[in-house]
């Protein structure tokens, strides 16, 4: 759970602007990482004060979590706030040129020279079918701050959440540095037949019961064609088969994964009174095959024997 940003920056809810430059600059100053070297407790605090200041500092979003807590700024942040974010842009693309400029010479001692401020980042959602998560592709998308067109090329194996990085394609810096990046999110869009789960997939196949009973050969997809699966006699329903080597990949390289189908017995509907006569003769004749239901009365009698 995120901490409370006035708690994070030390200061009181009726802090006033100056009062919480101060108190971020302190802290600025204190965690960043320059000061700190391979200490991911320090570079963690600073993100969280950058956070807690970038709200806080800002008139509008300040009324909003005032209101509304986290869940009023989420949007600008979204899950992990800055903790995709380079300490740099945080700098360059939060907090402007004065308050950068008085941090960066309390932490260096003003003799380091630094480049221009860069442009924000930026981020868009792409929603991507299974089958081109799965086996990758180049695709044109256009870009939320300018419409511009670029190609992207989507890599084999993405997943949900996974995130493509576009140099140089993000916002432009009114400094005269360089561009932001863009930073696309994958979304994978609902598929037909099959879910996907890490570098497996899964799809649920209905059967009916006289193919469970005897047996058959049905059809079921698959990323990229319908294939044939043996159903053996007298299968029972929720059986799972495993087709090796038909599910997905992943962005690591590891070998794709398998594709498990769950067959569903279903019952005959709108059934004559001939048929169910005759149906009933049938599996009367057949009572004693049922050994799961037959078990299962056994255990019912005996857990509640009167």
């Amino acid at each position: 759970m995120k901490r409370d940003y006035y708690e994070i920056l030390g200061v009181g809810r009726n802090a006033t602007p100056e009062e919480l430059k101060k108190s971020f600059k302190r802290l600025a100053i204190k965690y960043h990482p320059d000061k700190n070297p391979n200490n991911p407790e320090a570079e963690q605090k600073f993100k969280e004060a950058a956070e807690a200041y970038e709200v806080l500092s800002d008139a509008s979003k300040r009324t909003t979590y005032d209101q509304f807590g986290h869940q009023g700024v989420n949007s600008n942040f979204g899950q992990s706030g800055y903790q995709d974010v380079n300490i740099n842009d945080i700098f360059n693309n939060i907090f402007g040129d004065e308050v950068f400029g008085d941090i960066f010479g309390d932490i260096f001692g003003g003799s380091r020279t630094r480049r221009p401020p860069r442009g924000r980042n930026i981020q868009m959602t792409l929603d991507l079918d299974l089958k081109d998560a799965v086996f990758g592709k180049t695709i044109k998308i256009t870009l939320p701050n300018n419409s511009k067109k670029v190609s992207v090329n989507i890599p084999p194996g993405v997943d949900k959440g996974n995130k493509i990085r576009l140099s140089g394609e993000g916002e432009a810096s009114q400094y005269g540095g360089e561009n932001g990046d863009l930073f696309i999110v994958i979304n994978i869009k609902e598929h037909a037949f099959l879910e996907r789960e890490a570098n497996h997939l899964y799809c649920e196949v209905p059967i009916r019961v006289d193919q469970a009973i005897l047996g058959d050969e049905i059809e079921i997809p698959t990323l990229t064609k319908r294939v044939i699966l043996k159903i053996p006699p007298e299968t029972q329903t929720g059986k799972v088969f495993k087709l090796k080597d038909m599910g997905a990949g992943s962005l690591h390289g590891r070998s794709s994964g398998d594709l498990f189908v769950r067959v569903v017995i279903e019952t005959p509907s709108k059934v004559s009174n001939a048929q169910k006569k005759g149906l009933k003769d049938l599996f009367e004749s057949m009572k004693g095959q049922f050994k799961e239901s037959s078990k299962f009365k056994e255990k019912l009698n005996s857990k509640f024997d009167d």
